[in-house]
């Protein structure tokens, strides 16, 4: 019986060890794909360091409860919001929802572009229809586009019913993914600062 039980252990210390190898080989995709966007975005995009907020954390208020919620890249022109980048470790189809609903929730009225990128290749998407607009770097909307998208495109603010239901489609992904970083611990904070009790 001892002999079962230090199997069955050492089995699930295997599958422990390869879930968290795993895991840790997604980060270093998603990592490899942040500095890759960071490059473009500053030395290919036109964009300067005051257009881009990297590794940012914003408030879901939800109900009764406050949650929070992370993008790697938020992109402004002129001090307007306009572009939402999330990087991914890869499947970047089953990540698109997710980047959409981070645009609608992170500002009213919502932010008109989202991008989902890994470190082979990158989708924009336009955050009123959810489709994707262009796939490739090469998509990725330069400052001047992305000034010309917002002046063209008129968003209107989401009526409350929609926006409870993004932010619950937002929040069930960071559910999966289960690493959102929280302002100052891994993040820039848009909103005030957590309460060290709700952590």
């Amino acid at each position: 019986m001892a002999a079962d039980d230090d199997q069955n252990s050492s089995r699930e210390a295997k599958i422990q060890d390869i879930l968290e190898q795993e895991i840790q080989d997604g980060e270093d995709l998603a990592n490899d794909a942040r500095k890759l966007i960071g490059y473009l975005l500053r030395d290919k995009k036109g964009f300067g360091p005051e257009d881009v907020r990297q590794g940012l954390a914003f408030e879901v208020p939800l109900g009764q409860e406050i949650f929070w919620s992370s993008a790697d890249f938020l992109v402004s022109v002129n001090g307007r919001m306009g572009m939402v980048i999330k990087c991914a470790a890869g499947s970047l189809d089953s990540r698109e929802r997710q980047a959409v609903a981070a645009a609608r929730v992170i500002a009213s009225p919502p932010l008109p572009i989202a991008v989902v990128a890994d470190p082979v290749t990158a989708e924009v998407l336009d955050v009123s229809s959810g489709k994707v607009t262009g796939e490739g770097f090469g998509a990725i909307p330069t400052r001047e586009q992305l000034e010309a998208m917002m002046n063209e495109k008129v968003t209107l603010p989401l009526d409350a019913k929609r926006l409870e239901k993004e932010k619950r489609i937002l929040l069930a992904f960071d559910a999966i993914k289960c690493c959102v970083p929280r302002g100052g611990d891994g993040g820039v904070q848009i909103g005030p600062k957590p309460e060290k009790n709700n952590e």
